[in-house]
Formats: C-alpha cells, sequence, structure tokens
C-alpha cells in the first residue's frame, strides 16, 4: 500500500509500473556508473520501507536523520522514509529526539547517540555487506538487512498533507507542500506542441550534480515529478567528464 494522495507515493506507484527505461543513473567520481530502472528503484525503496517499519516501527512522525552524502543511495532511503510517512531530516539540523540515523559513519553521525535505530550503509554499488570498521552490536548493516526484505509494501501510515515531511537547511516542508517545493525554479520540458498544457511537461533526462542533499532531493523529485529521468554526477566532478556524461546519456537538459 502507498500513499497516492503523496508525491512519494505517486512516485512509487509510478516507478512499480516502470519497465526496463532507467529513472535513476547514478555516476560515481572513481567512474562508477550505477542505472536504476523504475522497477528496480521502486524494489529498492520498498525494502527499505519495509526495514524501517519492522526495525523502527516508522510512521507519520517518526523522525529519520540522513547522514548521507549526494548519493543514489540517499534518494532510495529518502523515499523509502517518505514511503512510511516519516519525516526526513538533514544532518546541519540540531534535533532533542532522533528515531532513526542512516549513515556512512556510525561512529560520529549526528543523533546516532540517542536514536532507537542505527543503520549502517555501504554506499559501493554491489556492496552486499557494511565495508567499514566493525560495527557496533546495536548498529544495523543496511546493507546486508536490506536484501532480506520483501519486494511488496507492507502496511504503512499515511501521512496527512500537514504532517512534516523535510527538515532542514533552512526550511520544513509538509507532505502537503512537496509538489510545489519540488517543482523549484527548474523550467522541466521540452515543448511538446502549441497547445500543450504548460503544468505537464514533457518527461525529460536531466543530468544533475547537486553540492547538497537539500538540492538532492529538490532536483529529483522535480525530475521525476515531471516523468523525468535523473542522471545523478557526484558532486566536484570535473566539467569535461561532465559533457562527456551529458553526450553519452544524452540528456535533455543540464541543471
Amino acid at each position: 500500500m502507498t500513499h497516492p494522495d503523496t508525491l512519494p507515493g505517486r512516485l512509487l506507484e509510478a516507478f512499480a509500473r516502470d519497465g526496463a527505461s532507467p529513472r535513476l543513473t547514478w555516476y560515481g567520481a572513481d567512474g562508477e556508473r550505477t542505472e536504476l530502472s523504475g522497477r528496480v528503484l521502486a524494489n529498492w525503496v520498498t525494502k527499505a520501507a519495509n526495514l524501517l517499519v519492522e526495525e523502527a516501527d516508522a510512521e507519520p512522525g517518526t523522525t529519520v536523520v540522513l547522514d548521507l552524502p549526494v548519493h543514489w543511495r540517499t534518494l532510495v532511503w529518502a523515499l523509502a522514509s517518505w514511503t512510511t510517512g516519516a519525516r526526513v531530516v538533514l544532518p546541519d539540523e540540531e534535533l532533542d529526539e532522533v528515531d532513526v540515523v542512516v549513515t556512512t559513519d556510525p561512529g560520529t553521525a549526528p543523533g546516532a547517540e540517542g536514536a532507537d535505530l542505527v543503520l549502517a550503509v555501504a554506499l559501493p554499488a554491489l556492496a552486499m555487506s557494511w565495508d567499514g570498521p566493525e560495527l557496533p552490536n546495536e548498529v544495523i548493516d543496511a546493507a546486508a538487512e536490506l536484501m532480506s526484505y520483501g519486494d511488496q509494501l507492507g502496511y504503512v501510515s499515511e501521512p496527512e498533507d500537514d504532517d512534516v515531511a523535510l527538515v532542514g537547511a533552512g526550511l520544513e516542508a509538509t507532505f502537503g507542500e512537496l509538489a510545489d517545493w519540488a517543482r523549484g525554479t527548474l523550467e522541466l520540458g521540452r515543448p511538446s506542441g502549441p497547445d500543450e498544457d504548460d503544468d505537464e511537461p514533457e518527461p525529460v533526462r536531466a543530468l544533475v550534480s547537486p553540492r547538497d542533499l537539500a538540492g538532492l532531493l529538490e532536483q529529483a523529485l522535480a525530475v521525476w515529478r515531471a516523468g523525468g529521468s535523473l542522471v545523478l554526477a557526484e558532486p566536484g566532478t570535473d566539467g569535461g567528464v561532465l559533457d562527456r556524461i551529458a553526450a553519452e546519456e544524452r540528456v535533455d537538459l543540464r541543471w
């Protein structure tokens, strides 16, 4: 069960209906390239949402701190958190109470000390388990645990429009505001005809390389909201490399 009245719910349903066309393509600075179709992306998000519900009773009001870099896995955990109705909090925020921390550095992650659940995320595409220092007993190896969860979404609680979905970078957006916030300043869409509705642009393939998590979430939601495909390059990628990626991926725009 998803939340078809929320932007994340509509996206997850759309991804699940997709075929093999890519919705998310990642380029790491080390040359790593990872491509996920909509259906595969939906599977990742569903597994992560099921884990959050099972391990942390995630629901509206649950606080999930994303202590992750700009990366394709960050988008999976953000969408999974929203699928459960939880609020995503960026790591620059100071909070009195933290329920879940998703991190690449469980030893220093903000809020990890008092969180009910700490998930250690390995970033390499082929990582099947945590690839860092030995984890404390209370920290869950997200890479290993994730694969044990089902591809069918279990029960999740539906958020209200005024439930907070995102906190950080000087903003607070509710589930009802996510769609408008995600539209941002991006003029999406290639003109598809003089009589087409300006609010329904033709889907595009967009290359982005945001500097921070707020930019990542805004750009990804904006592209996906318009039915598009996201090509995500790690921050700091050389301009010449970005030119090559844009040509090879046949992107319609660069943000």
